[in-house]
């Protein structure tokens, strides 16, 4: 009886978080903490629909094994083709969980994407794309599961085109994919390997950084195939420090959906799912001042140990 009536008040108190009193929430603030606890309390009422919302919670602070829609992420990334981003996708989600408390018994897919994964960063080709080896290797890294990573970091090294930025294909960076690559790179530097050196001309971590901050926008906004929008500035300003990720969070504002939570892709459209998760991934790096990786990655050390 006491659980059923404990059940019933923790419902309650969460309606009156969330979009039961939708108008007492403050969608004009500029406040990231404000901002981020508006995105959160839609997840918590209607449920997370992606890996990219479990990781946007965790992020945050929060417990995403207490929202709605968990198991139901990890059922559909398990059910998935077994692409490389969609193991690495699982991957992430079971990190989070795992350094969370959860049992890995759970994770019936765990050993063995690791594993593949494990195969694809040790033996990179060009038969798969940047952004295979870019989760992958995020996956992997928070996973605490030891692999070379020298190889991966060879070949992502080769790959950083001659402006400086990373991309799917062409000769010329995109600002989506070089910022995911500097936030690898930044995960990478903290193995403190003796083969990289970071005061190198040829440490590809400054020539990508200086290509982002080549390609902000005058109003702070980031672009990708030519149009500005809400993912690519929500990534940018994790990869970015000082002025410019100021300028990146304050462009976000452009992309708000008016009298809602959410975000839309381009400027004056609607709420977007993908680009509300990913600005509520970088609200959480602004706030930790480090970006969502490293600090799985710490958890999961912590775990470990």
């Amino acid at each position: 009886m006491k659980k059923t009536i404990l059940f019933i008040v923790i419902i309650s108190m969460s309606c009156i978080f969330a979009s039961c009193t939708s108008d007492s929430l403050d969608y004009d603030s500029d406040d990231p903490d404000v901002i981020l606890s508006n995105i959160l309390a839609g997840y918590r009422t209607n449920g997370m629909t992606s890996w990219w919302e479990v990781v946007a919670v965790y992020n945050a602070g929060e417990n995403p094994l207490d929202y709605k829609g968990f198991a139901d992420v990890l059922d559909s990334l398990a059910n998935a083709r077994d692409t490389n981003t969609a193991m690495a996708s699982y991957v992430i989600v079971a990190n989070i969980a795992l350094v969370i408390g959860a049992d890995e018994m759970y994770f019936e897919k765990y050993g063995e994407y690791k594993s593949r994964l494990k195969d694809l960063l040790e033996n990179p080709t060009d038969d798969y794309t940047l952004n295979d080896y870019i989760f992958g290797y995020f996956a992997l890294k928070t996973s605490g599961m030891e692999f070379d990573e020298m190889r991966f970091y060879n070949y992502f090294a080769d790959s950083q085109k001659s402006d400086g930025g990373f991309a799917l294909m062409g000769n010329s960076g995109d600002a989506d994919m070089t910022a995911f690559a500097i936030q690898a790179l930044k995960l990478l530097y903290r193995n403190d390997d003796p083969n990289i050196d970071p005061d190198s001309d040829t440490w590809p971590l400054v020539n990508a950084i200086k290509f982002l901050e080549d390609n902000i926008s005058d109003d702070g906004t980031f672009s990708s195939f030519g149009s500005e929008n809400a993912n690519s500035t929500a990534v940018a300003l994790s990869a970015l420090d000082g002025e410019h990720r100021q300028r990146a969070f304050d462009a976000l504002a452009l992309f708000k959906v008016k009298g809602e939570a959410g975000y839309s892709f381009l400027q004056g459209g609607r709420s977007d799912a993908k680009a509300t998760a990913q600005v509520a991934i970088a609200l959480g790096d602004f706030k930790n001042n480090m970006s969502v990786w490293e600090k799985l990655y710490l958890d999961s050390v912590n775990y470990i140990n």
